[in-house]
């Protein structure tokens, strides 16, 4: 879906939303607010429930079952068991039909229905869509159902720290931290939302770092963005020059291509073109299409070109006043 959609989506999105909100009267709000809190107690982990395009039917299926549903609703506009079937297999169809899915969520909803299941999938389409204090607001109905479920918090968390809340990233974080869940990437993103929340992050990347080669690899990474940021190149050099290193036996590490351009471009600011170019090649074998990556290494190429020039007339002049010494 493309950015240039999003402001439309959410206007569009924001008056289906206030079309429910009246017409519903008081009575039934609270009588939902109360049913919330009640599911809320006791419940232990969800049941898995499907999350991924590839655990639902397949889209032929699906738009055969959506035929049908559409004759049910069209039958009975308030018919809460079609509306939620609906909206679900909307959600699996994918983003371009994330709007009628969110209309059908919304619809059964605000009809009564009280499955926790709506909101995590309206999460998912919310913050897809770029309504992120929406999708941040169904994760948390979610999680007050369910707090143990790890996904939908790290979800949270990393919507917390994308769209700039930082204090929340880190409480979320640090909730999953206290669940158990201490993999490397959770510290490592523990470590960013520290640091971004003006906390101090060495305690996350010492902890990282005791996690073995991999968890090495990314606090190097992590500290290595933090220097960058705060415009210490050489330390940002010397810390991502170690990552880059490490990148090809990170397993499934997918951002060598942010590596290898942030170290590019450390080292040409720490004046090293030469580490500078070699970093720029890694990254356009990455990623051929990097514009930015293209145009850095044309500057490091021809400042290394300059520097091979000016050794060679400095060779020359020193040839030359040798000889005349000579003489």
């Amino acid at each position: 879906m493309s950015y240039e959609q999003r402001p439309v989506l959410k206007d569009a999105l924001k008056k289906l939303i206030n079309s429910y909100g009246a017409p519903l009267g008081l009575g039934l709000i609270i009588l939902l607010a109360a049913l919330y809190l009640l599911l809320a107690r006791g419940r232990g982990p969800l049941p898995e429930f499907p999350r991924e395009r590839g655990d639902f039917m397949q889209a032929a299926r699906a738009e055969r079952r959506l035929a049908e549903l559409a004759k049910q609703v069209a039958q009975n506009p308030e018919d809460i068991r079609a509306l939620d079937e609906s909206g679900r297999l909307k959600f699996q169809l994918g983003a371009p039909r994330y709007v009628e899915a969110i209309a059908d969520l919304e619809r059964a909803r605000a009809l009564g229905l009280a499955d926790p299941r709506a909101f995590y999938y309206l999460g998912v389409m919310y913050q897809a869509v770029g309504l992120y204090d929406f999708a941040a607001q169904e994760y948390r109905r979610f999680l007050n159902n369910f707090p143990g479920d790890a996904e939908v918090r790290m979800l949270l968390a990393k919507l917390y720290y994308s769209s700039g809340d930082y204090p929340g990233a880190v409480r979320e974080y640090e909730a999953l931290l206290r669940d158990g869940a201490g993999d490397p990437v959770l510290l490592e993103n523990l470590a960013l939302a520290r640091w971004k929340n003006k906390q101090d992050p060495a305690a996350a990347l010492a902890e990282l770092r005791s996690k073995g080669a991999p968890g090495a690899f990314l606090a190097d990474y992590a500290e290595g963005r933090i220097k960058y940021e705060l415009k210490e190149y050489p330390a940002a050099q010397a810390l991502l020059a170690r990552a880059a290193s490490a990148a090809p036996g990170a397993g499934a590490f997918a951002d060598q291509a942010a590596l290898y351009w942030l170290a590019g471009d450390a080292a040409y600011k720490n004046k090293d073109a030469a580490a500078a170019r070699g970093y720029l090649l890694e990254l356009l074998k990455a990623s051929p299409g990097h514009e930015e990556g293209k145009a850095l290494l044309a500057k490091a190429e021809k400042a290394l070109a300059a520097a091979e020039k000016a050794r060679l007339a400095a060779e020359k002049a020193a040839a030359k006043a040798a000889a005349k010494k000579k003489k």
